[in-house]
């Protein structure tokens, strides 16, 4: 079994997403009363969310395609490829030699 070993905290993330969210809505100059018009979140849900990151991911999901970034989370979220080994690589890339062509064999009369 594998070990994953996580540079963050969930709540760490938690606390960047609401910055995120709140850096967003101020670059583009937008209220909360606007933000909650537009995604149709009440506007004490956009502040905790602002505030801690807390909200359902149904919530989440309308304040950022309100905000216009919903295509970033998604890239975001693209699941990795998959790791090729060396060994496999070399199976890959082998080339398998030419078949000789049979010869033919001339009847003597």
């Amino acid at each position: 079994m594998r070990t994953i070993t996580l540079q963050h905290t969930p709540q760490e993330a938690l606390l960047a997403l609401a910055k995120y969210v709140k850096t967003v809505r101020l670059n583009q100059e937008m209220t909360l009363e606007e933000l909650a018009t537009r995604s149709g979140v009440s506007r004490s849900s956009l502040l905790r969310l602002e505030k801690n990151g807390s909200g359902s991911t149904d919530t989440q999901m309308k304040v950022f395609a309100a905000l216009g970034v919903l295509d970033l989370l998604v890239t975001a979220f693209a699941p990795p490829e998959k790791q090729v080994t060396i060994a496999e690589l070399k199976k890959m890339s082998t080339i398998k030699p030419r078949q000789r062509g049979r010869r033919r064999v001339r009847e003597i009369s």
